[in-house]
């Protein structure tokens, strides 16, 4: 599946849920998310610019979730990071540490850890992702189905004069933030 996606930053995190709220949008998700990335000895996903991620949602109350993905990079189009991805989603506690430790088995090395704290909106055929990580600003992801679609999501909520961009995490913090490493950001 296609995913294009694109972050906005400088925002304002309670007026956006406001709008989103008086929009309709549906939370989907608040909580805590420990992502471990993975690669080949050789390094040959990150080198492709790749990314071969497992992921656990915790969120209070509810019964954790994981994913395990491999999203190809397509590229950057019209100012949005496009990838395919592949993902499967797993439910229970102990699925994280296992796919981690069935990857290693297999001969992957986990290349970075980290921490982040998401809410996930969804309205009509978009997604909205606040992402906090330690020691830098939260931001909005948008994920849409194409890039008329993320024009129109940042157009409707009035997001058009803030900054953006369509880097990865990694690359974002390592242009923004040369004195942090993605690898070992937790709360």
């Amino acid at each position: 599946m296609l995913e294009i996606e694109r972050k906005i930053l400088g925002i304002n995190k309670r007026a956006l849920t406001l709008k989103l709220d008086k929009l309709g949008a549906i939370k989907k998700f608040s909580g805590l998310v420990r992502v471990k990335y993975f690669d080949h000895q050789d390094g040959r996903i990150k080198e492709k610019r790749d990314l071969l991620r497992v992921r656990e949602f915790v969120e209070r109350g509810k019964p954790a979730y994981t994913e395990i993905v491999y999203k190809s990079f397509k590229g950057v189009k019209e100012g949005n990071k496009v990838l395919e991805e592949t993902e499967l989603k797993l439910l229970g506690k102990e699925s994280f540490e296992t796919l981690c430790l069935l990857l290693s088995k297999i001969g992957f090395k986990q290349t970075a850890y980290y921490e982040k704290k998401r809410e996930i909106y969804a309205l009509k055929n978009w997604k909205f992702e606040f992402d906090k990580y330690p020691q830098i600003p939260e931001f909005l992801e948008i994920e849409a189905q194409s890039g008329k679609d993320i024009e129109a999501a940042i157009k409707l909520l009035e997001l058009e004069k803030h900054e953006q961009t369509a880097d990865a995490i990694s690359r974002f913090i390592k242009k923004r933030y040369p004195k942090l490493s993605l690898d070992g950001l937790v709360f």
